[in-house]
């Protein structure tokens, strides 16, 4: 049953009087409700506090399901630019103008907020691997080099295979570099066997090198981290990211306006706004998504894309009845074998660690229990101080540091309510650990 009380009204009622400013003057109530809301999915970003299942039917023939399509009630993408130019705006302390127009000082412009969203949103891309693309592309005639041209939006390559066009069987690649291709088949780039490998390591940016080169036209079947869509910041349009993660890119964004030279410069703020990101970056690499599967309501193994493709790698080529579910990212999915034959169609139910109910409306209910509440308001009160300066967010240190410890406590209760929440949590991350050498953060070897 859901939870009757307290009403978003009441929650932004209460930080508004934690806040000393009753009367919403200091703090609006539109940027209340930012801060609660804000609470609300960090805490779940924390704790995987909120959880619900979903299902989807399959369609035959197709392998890859990407989760914020089929689940979207759970899992969908929701967080919008403006919305985070706005959150921007109340902790550089503008006035938040309607979406896409700016009636703030000259510190600061709509152009750069902008801006910084999208670079930090690209960078958190990059080093979280939190959403991947898959994407099927026809070379209709190969570089006799086997050197391919990769579309500009690709930042990292996660997974290729190749179909030659003529025999349609499709063959998972597998990762590997010049040298040691050279030093297992010298002839390598003269040979006419079937593609067997690919790398990136000695390749200009945006082109992947297939091993041995493609005989003749082919797709090449990719899986990668991409840039995000180029942000209008005279359109509203969606971040691309999961929306428990969005402060991440806050804290980014603000870490690197606040670092400008000039009447911007505030590098207290700044160096705690990066150490924000920092510690969301971390998090949401290690986040949990799907907890447990079925296909047609019998249960079923979980694995990782890199597995199947390492020992079974004609796994994607033949349908069948779907056994066995493969997860790549945050969003990817993949029915092992693809859905196909007699039988079907399927139904795939997942328990997932799902987006944080967020309220909107005043009489919106938080769906939380009261052993929550001060925690959530705790966490927003830091916020809505981080505008008042370095003094005032030092003090404020404290209320943090309760959050986190109500956190750690909260997955201590969930560990020993969970016997085995090792491997349920770290299904996830079955498919980083296959290609950890990429997320690795600099100047770290895979082992620190």
């Amino acid at each position: 049953m859901p939870y009757t009380a307290p009403t978003f009204a009441a929650a932004k009622t209460a930080l508004a009087s934690r806040l000393n400013d009753p009367g919403k003057v200091r703090w609006i109530d539109a940027e209340l409700g930012a801060y609660v809301r804000e609470a609300l999915r960090t805490w779940n970003a924390w704790t995987s506090h909120f959880r619900d299942q979903g299902s989807f039917v399959t369609t035959m023939n197709q392998a890859f399901y990407d989760l914020p399509t089929v689940i979207p009630t759970q899992r969908g993408y929701t967080v919008t630019n403006w919305e985070l130019i706005a959150d921007l705006q109340y902790a550089l302390l503008e006035p938040a103008a309607a979406g896409g127009t700016w009636t703030g000082t000259d510190q600061f412009t709509l152009a750069q907020l902008s801006g910084a969203v999208q670079g930090v949103r690209d960078q958190f891309l990059r080093e979280t691997g939190a959403v991947l693309s898959r994407t099927e592309t026809v070379y209709a005639a190969p570089p006799a080099s086997g050197r391919i041209a990769l579309d500009e939006a690709v930042s990292v390559v996660r997974r290729a295979a190749w179909r030659p066009t003529a025999s349609q069987l499709l063959q998972p690649l597998l990762r590997t570099d010049e040298w040691a291709a050279t030093h297992f088949k010298p002839a390598w780039p003269q040979s006419t066997e079937a593609p067997m490998a690919y790398s990136v390591s000695a390749t200009p940016p945006l082109t992947l090198q297939v091993i041995p080169p493609p005989a003749g036209e082919g797709t090449l079947d990719l899986v990668s981290i991409n840039q995000g869509a180029t942000i209008d910041p005279l359109v509203s349009s969606l971040l691309g990211i999961p929306d428990d993660w969005a402060w991440v890119i806050k804290y980014g964004a603000l870490a690197e306006l606040l670092q400008h030279d000039g009447l911007a410069l505030d590098p207290q703020r700044g160096a705690y706004c990066e150490a924000r990101y920092a510690q969301g970056v971390e998090s949401a690499r290690a986040a949990a998504v799907v907890l447990d599967g079925r296909i047609n309501d019998v249960t079923c193994q979980i694995g990782s894309l890199a597995d199947a493709d390492s020992y079974s790698p004609l796994w994607q080529l033949l349908g069948g009845v779907p056994n066995s579910l493969l997860l790549a990212g945050q969003n990817l999915l993949a029915s092992w074998p693809p859905p196909g034959g007699t039988g079907g169609p399927w139904t795939i139910t997942l328990d997932v660690v799902s987006n944080a109910p967020v309220p909107s409306a005043d009489g919106d209910i938080l769906q939380i229990g009261q052993d929550v509440y001060d925690t959530i308001l705790d966490l927003a009160q830091h916020t809505a101080l981080l505008k008042e300066g370095p003094g005032q967010l030092d003090m404020a240190t404290a209320l943090l540091d309760r959050v986190t410890l109500a956190a750690g406590v909260e997955l201590k209760i969930q560990q020993a309510s969970q016997p085995s929440r090792g491997p349920l949590m770290g299904q996830q991350a079955q498919d980083r650990r296959a290609v950890q050498e990429q997320l690795a953060p600099i100047g770290q070897s895979v082992e620190g």
